[in-house]
């Protein structure tokens, strides 16, 4: 048997469910292959510096499958539709009889995927499909009644029992295979539409990089992650996001090098008695990552746009354009969110606690709908992925399962003032407050007005006092 390995968000050798299978079945050989599908990540709003992230981590993992006599096949599928087509003519035209992949769990990819394994049937081809991108598969979380868990709390807690009873060993590199007389493709160094102004040197690629930040934030940072993760000018948090997005690390990998860190015990939770644990409450933030994830599987409306509490489509967002342009520019006068949107499209990545203050200042402070906000991370985010980006958003507008209160609205000014209070982020992303003194770097308008009048600095947008009462105001009126 020869196996196809269709690699998505999985770019790793070590811990990788599919090909690791694929290599065990195998008795000619396996191919790897990538399809490249503009169109797709267009629909999706792909980020430019993830689409060159994939790309770069393609060309560290060539090499690395060559070794174990892998070829690495590239392919670009001239639109969305014809990709299962595509994967299917690929596979017969290098003589495989299976084709293997990890599941994905959005609307557009489960679809994609049906049609594939239906047709590949009809070709007399064999599909072999794994969960790796959970830690637990999606759907095998249930309440008592076999519902999904639409709290995180209770989710959490029976996330640990079902824990106790699953497999979650991370597996090593598969073993070396047959050699094949296929040839590898070239690894695009771009595609149109996609060109990435992000310096790649903030994201190194390749699983080396990524086991490198694992073990360097495990052994320098996790203990005291619990105290400083919201602190956005210190570098206490593990930046993994972009590895774990794209499947350069696994969620499994993250799991037990925490859990080593912390003496063998999961602290999370109830579980956990005495003393806060860094490694505990990091770990929560992969279940976290969990929980939006198995929602995606259980309410495919999530990957369409809309909202988990349905009355909630119904408020009359403000189109205020000119708002939004200045809150994507980082040009709010709210030094808090234009440090944080500044980060954002010169990094490709934001600190998560700004992600809350941004996106709570857009939807609560501007009344815009939270989709743009959404769209926009999307567009910009090399850890861009769509079931965290849209919990995340969709607890900081109100509107989604387990989320904010609407009448819990963050004022980024206090939020500034407590999370950085010496202002050295605001003055390492607003250099136009650097040389400002005090507390005044959280709020210009505290300067006396000559003094204020020299910076080039906007105005505040709106009064967030004002903007605060209306918005629980419009809220109100529609949960009623």
């Amino acid at each position: 048997m020869r196996v196809l390995h269709w690699f998505r968000r999985d770019l790793r050798l070590a811990d990788n469910r599919a090909l690791h299978d694929a290599c065990q079945r195998a008795t000619d050989g396996v191919v790897a292959l990538f399809v490249i599908s503009p169109e797709e990540w267009r629909d999706h709003d792909d980020a430019a510096c993830k689409v060159d992230f994939w790309l770069r981590n393609l060309a560290d993992l060539k090499p690395r499958l060559a070794k174990l006599n892998i070829p690495l096949k590239i392919v670009t599928a001239s639109s969305a539709k014809t990709v299962p087509d595509l994967v299917i003519a690929t596979a017969r035209k290098l003589g495989c009889d299976a084709i293997s992949f990890n599941r994905e769990y959005e609307v557009n990819e489960s679809r994609r995927d049906a049609r594939l394994i239906q047709r590949a049937d009809q070709a007399g081809l064999a599909t072999i499909a794994h969960h790796d991108r959970c830690i637990i598969e999606p759907g095998t979380v249930r309440t008592q009644q076999g519902a999904t868990y639409t709290v995180y709390t209770p989710f959490m807690n029976q996330w640990l029992v079902v824990l106790d009873s699953e497999d979650v060993t991370a597996l090593p590199e598969p073993r070396k295979q047959k050699p094949i007389d296929i040839t590898a493709d070239d690894i695009p160094t771009g595609v149109k539409g996609f060109e990435s102004d992000i310096d790649p040197a903030l994201w190194p690629a390749g699983e080396r990089s990524a086991s490198g930040r694992l073990g360097a934030f495990v052994r320098d940072r996790i203990s005291s992650y619990k105290a400083e993760r919201d602190i956005p000018s210190v570098n206490a948090t593990s930046t993994l996001s972009p590895y774990l997005a794209a499947g350069i690390i696994s969620p499994r990998q993250c799991l037990h090098a925490a859990v080593e860190s912390d003496g063998g015990v999961i602290r999370i939770g109830k579980r956990y008695k005495g003393k806060p644990s860094g490694a505990g409450a990091w770990i929560n933030e992969l279940v976290w990552r969990e929980f939006y994830i198995h929602l995606t599987h259980a309410y495919p409306k999530l990957s369409m746009r809309k909202a988990f509490r349905p009355e909630y489509d119904s408020i009359p967002w403000s189109n205020d354009e000119s708002a939004f342009h200045a809150w994507c520019k980082g040009q709010t006068g709210y030094p808090i969110v234009d440090a944080a949107m500044r980060q954002l499209n010169q990094t490709g990545w934001m600190h998560n606690r700004c992600r809350m203050i941004v996106a709570m200042f857009l939807t609560k402070d501007l009344l815009i709908d939270w989709r743009n906000g959404e769209r926009y991370f999307m567009r910009k985010l090399i850890d861009g992925d769509l079931a965290s980006n849209n919990g995340g958003w969709q607890w900081s507008s109100s509107t989604g399962t387990d989320a904010a209160p609407y009448f819990r609205i963050y004022n980024p000014t206090t939020q500034a003032e407590r999370f950085d209070p010496e202002g050295a982020y605001i003055r390492q992303w607003v250099p136009e407050l650097a040389d400002v003194q005090g507390d005044a770097v959280h709020d210009p308008q505290r300067l006396p007005g000559l003094l204020r009048s020299t910076l080039d600095y906007p105005e505040p947008l709106v009064d967030h006092t004002k903007a605060r009462d209306r918005a629980i105001d419009v809220f109100a009126k529609v949960k009623s």
